[in-house]
This record gives structure tokens, C-alpha cells and sequence, in this order.
């Protein structure tokens, strides 16, 4: 039987076959490079890239925070002050005299702190609420106000290091959404605005958990 000689055609059919599956495969690796660089890109962005970072160089600490999450004057500060670290962490530490100091700096009367504080309703919780985050024991006591159709609420996550209380601080607000009670048939811009009060005042706190997360010792 004699050998059949592959014509121009043929010939020139099996390099363009040819062509189109070296073509895909390079195709293929190309854009599975390019995905894979894109993820590698990706991946390493801390969703707290771009928050601001409040450094102590004294005590040894930092703390994240995003812009313009806070009302203005506002930011998160830690207090460091004397406190009974000793029955930390069977107990919660009375931070008390910290915040008392805190509040007069701020032009508070120290009398009517006091007896702010000494209330039995003041704190959410008097005997503090037990917290494990991000490998840090804290006891975090809450306290709040409302005015002006408005809900102040004030957070103090407090550890203990070197014999002193450490008091993470964050007031924040909220908006009484009832202001916008009751909803008007038809009214939309109305009911947009409860439910954008509701969404607020519903992720406040899980970006409040965000933030203390990024709380850390650095030396």
C-alpha cells in the first residue's frame, strides 16, 4: 500500500490545528496567571487598611479605628490609671476613680460624677460583662444618656497590665428612630430614613467589636 503524501491543504489544516491548541492552551495559562495574581493581590488587604491607628509609645499599645465612624471630638482614647488589678480576672476591676478623672478633665463637676456613678443604674451591668477578644480578657462596662432624639452610648473595655487598668473607650451615637414613628403611607423618603436608622443603629455595634479587636499590647 503506498503512503498517502499529505497535500498543501492538509498540511496547512494540521499546523493550523495546531496553532489553535497551543493558542488555547497559552490562553488558558495566561488568564489563569492573571487570576491568580489578582487573588494574591487581594488576599493581603486587612479589611482595617486605610483606618487611623492610635499609638502609646509609654504604656505599649495601639488601636484601630475608621474615619469618620465616631462624632467629631469624639475619637476612641484608652485610659490608663490605678485601679484593683488584683482581682482581675476572677473579677471585674472597678474603674470608678479612672473615669471619674476622666470626665473632670473635661470640665465635669466632680461632685455631680460622683454621684452619677455611684447610681445603681448608671452602669448597664455594675459588676462588668466578661469578654475574651482576640486573645485578650476584658470586662466591658456600658453606660448611656439620651437627648435631642438621640442615644449616647458609652463603652469601657478594661484589661489589666504591670499593675494599671486599661480602659478602652468608645462614645458613640444613635439615632432615635421613633422620630421617624409613625410611617406614612406613601411616604418613602420617610420609611427610607427609619430603615437606614434601623441598619445604623443595628451595625454600630458590630464595628464597636471590629475596632476593640484591633486592640494590642506592643511591647
Amino acid at each position: 500500500m503506498q503512503k498517502q503524501i499529505p497535500t498543501l491543504t492538509g498540511f496547512i489544516i494540521i499546523v493550523a490545528e495546531a496553532i489553535i491548541l497551543f493558542g488555547g492552551i497559552f490562553i488558558y495559562q495566561y488568564f489563569a496567571i492573571q487570576k491568580y495574581q489578582q487573588i494574591s493581590i487581594i488576599q493581603p488587604i486587612s479589611p482595617t487598611a486605610g483606618w487611623n491607628v492610635l499609638n502609646n509609645t509609654e504604656y505599649g499599645f495601639s488601636l484601630k479605628y475608621p474615619n469618620g465612624f465616631f462624632d467629631q471630638g469624639h475619637d476612641p482614647k484608652i485610659l490608663v490609671g490605678d485601679c484593683n488589678y488584683g482581682v482581675f480576672p476572677s473579677q471585674c476591676p472597678d474603674i470608678n476613680d479612672i473615669v471619674i478623672n476622666d470626665q473632670a478633665t473635661q470640665g465635669g463637676d466632680i461632685s455631680a460624677i460622683k454621684n452619677n456613678l455611684s447610681s445603681p443604674n448608671y452602669w448597664k451591668n455594675p459588676n462588668g460583662t466578661k469578654q475574651a477578644l482576640n486573645n485578650i480578657l476584658y470586662c466591658l462596662y456600658q453606660t448611656s444618656d439620651a437627648a435631642m432624639m438621640h442615644v449616647y452610648n458609652y463603652y469601657y473595655y478594661v484589661t489589666t497590665k504591670n499593675q494599671k487598668c486599661f480602659v478602652v473607650n468608645f462614645a458613640t451615637s444613635t439615632t432615635n428612630c421613633e422620630v421617624y414613628l409613625p410611617l406614612e403611607n406613601g411616604n418613602t423618603e420617610q420609611v427610607k430614613n427609619y430603615n437606614n436608622c434601623l441598619t445604623t443603629n443595628k451595625n454600630q455595634p458590630i464595628i464597636i467589636n471590629e475596632i476593640i479587636n484591633t486592640f494590642k499590647f506592643t511591647k
